[in-house]
């Protein structure tokens, strides 16, 4: 399966909350639709999955509009999660595979299947609100890949997750993409994010700040960031040559540096400059992309959904 999104566009109550967004994915790849909360990443899949419907712009899957067979194959673990607490556990499973069109006989043996591999098969009939929340986690995760989807899509798949299911998430994507898969996954946890991610679209207020291989980003964007945490005043470091940006969190700042200077250079400055009690030359990260793009400098919450 192939997506395609061609300038998609929506406006609420006259508030433009996602401008222009494209995207391009192919098989076996997943694309990270990233930035901070309120900067349209759910509008995005929303308006892909058809929730929505676009002022402007089209989204194509295998260069058509998207129908019922194709919502059949899509796999969505929404931000707003939501089970039947009320049921049995293998009954919510079924009922969740029933809707993605399998057979009655074929979604009970999915789901027992599911509940062999995720640890909980003796928890089977047991009614949701009863389960752990690590259980009930587990439980998002399998109903939202029991019909074996050909496209995945997570939107904020990692808020709320224990760090074991996280891991969870992970493996499954990874098993997705070397399956030949489509991944669609949207986070403002950028570090969690980035090493499942092939592309990335980087938003900020409903607009595109950045697109492309996440490999190519990187190497685009090569200069030395380095943090700097004490307790002098710090926005002396804001006077050294070569500094093109300057972020301060707290009693941390993060130096933005052209890459033409030596790191050590400047590293040696700030030492002489202020008192320090930490000082490092950090790896480019796409959140350090995104602050250093970022009109107002920081991870704004927020704006558009």
């Amino acid at each position: 399966m192939h997506i395609k999104a061609v300038d998609l566009a929506k406006s609420f109550d006259g508030r433009q909350v996602l401008d222009k967004f494209s995207c391009n994915i192919e098989p076996g790849s997943a694309l990270g639709i990233l930035g901070p909360s309120g900067s349209g990443k759910t509008t995005a899949i929303r308006l892909l999955l058809g929730v929505y419907k676009a002022d402007g712009g089209e989204a194509l899957f295998d260069e058509k509009q998207l129908d019922r067979k194709t919502r059949n194959v899509i796999g969505y673990l929404p931000q707003e999660r939501g089970l039947y607490p009320q049921y049995p556990l293998i009954k919510v499973l079924v009922h969740f595979a029933r809707l993605k069109g399998l057979a009655r006989k074929k979604a009970h043996v999915e789901a027992v299947r599911l509940l062999d591999r995720f640890g909980m098969i003796e928890e089977m009939e047991v009614p949701v609100r009863d389960l752990s929340r690590d259980h009930l986690e587990k439980v998002q995760i399998m109903a939202t890949i029991i019909h074996n989807p050909e496209i995945l899509i997570l939107d904020e798949p990692f808020t709320g997750f224990t760090d074991m299911n996280r891991s969870l998430v992970h493996k499954m994507v990874n098993r997705f993409k070397e399956d030949g898969k489509v991944i669609i996954i949207a986070s403002e946890e950028m570090a969690l994010a980035e090493p499942l991610c092939d592309e990335v679209v980087l938003l900020e207020h409903g607009k595109t700040i950045l697109k492309g291989p996440v490999h190519q980003l990187k190497q685009k964007f090569q200069d030395n960031i380095i943090l700097v945490e004490g307790p002098d005043n710090l926005n002396l470091l804001k006077k050294i040559q070569g500094v093109k940006k300057f972020i301060k969190e707290k009693q941390l700042v993060r130096l933005y540096v052209d890459n033409q200077i030596p790191a050590q250079r400047v590293l040696d400055i700030i030492i002489k400059s202020v008192n320090i009690s930490r000082i490092e030359v950090a790896p480019c990260s796409l959140n350090d992309i995104f602050l250093e793009l970022s009109g107002n400098g920081t991870l704004d919450k927020g704006g558009a959904q």
